[in-house]
């Protein structure tokens, strides 16, 4: 959500940003990183370098908007 937001708003922030904002352990976000990279929601090497600019891939914005879409078709159904 992070990048989400940081794309939204036109910002782009490396791993280390996402890393020391969320809390996430370094070494966990690099493998997450490797990870995200491999099934396409994050453009770039792969290698997990925390120092690296994170790019969210069209595929990851749309997944994102789709579950954001949902969420708000379920609290409008609840309303």
């Amino acid at each position: 959500m992070e990048l989400f937001v940081a794309d939204y708003n036109g910002h782009r922030l490396t791993a280390r940003d996402v890393s020391d904002r969320a809390n996430i352990p370094p070494t966990v976000l690099s493998r997450w990183l490797i990870h995200l990279t491999e099934i396409g929601f994050i453009v770039g090497d792969g290698d997990g370098n925390l120092d690296d600019l994170l790019t969210l891939s069209g595929k990851a914005l749309d997944s994102i908007e789709a579950v954001m879409s949902k969420a708000n078709e379920l609290r409008e159904a609840v309303s």
